[in-house]
């Protein structure tokens, strides 16, 4: 049975390219906006991975960041963040810190910067999923 993968992105393009990519890849994707509850979409969709978008007009990722690591069942999920805010290499403890606001949540399986390398997602996943 092949892995669930949520994608999270206002961009409807980014998401239907990145589901597709997954697909193509064996895993089984799933895409939303982010206006929905993390926790409406993830508990129905149940999957074993996110990838999330930080940047968004509606919904900021790490508000729904912030939601999916507070929410004990959804807690244990990996999480990728993706954005064109900063670049990956750049994405420090500190850094983050200063973008969530709260010690408590933790720092992200993985970051990757946009444009998302398709290789470089794939490896993470694939990393990320054992």
């Amino acid at each position: 049975m092949p892995k669930k993968i949520l994608v999270i992105d206002d961009e409807p393009d980014i998401r239907d390219y990145i589901s597709a990519v997954l697909e193509d890849n064996g895993f089984e994707a799933s895409a939303t906006d982010g206006n929905e509850a993390a926790g409406r979409t993830t508990g129905q969709y149940r999957p074993d991975l996110i990838i999330l978008d930080i940047m968004m007009p509606k919904r900021s990722g790490l508000s729904i960041y912030r939601e999916l690591r507070t929410t004990p069942e959804l807690k244990p999920i990996p999480v990728i963040l993706i954005s064109g805010l900063t670049r990956a290499g750049d994405f420090t403890e500190d850094e983050f810190a200063e973008l969530i606001k709260d010690d408590n949540i933790p720092r992200p399986d993985a970051f990757i910067e946009k444009p998302v390398d398709i290789k470089v997602l794939l490896d993470t996943v694939h990393q990320l999923m054992g």
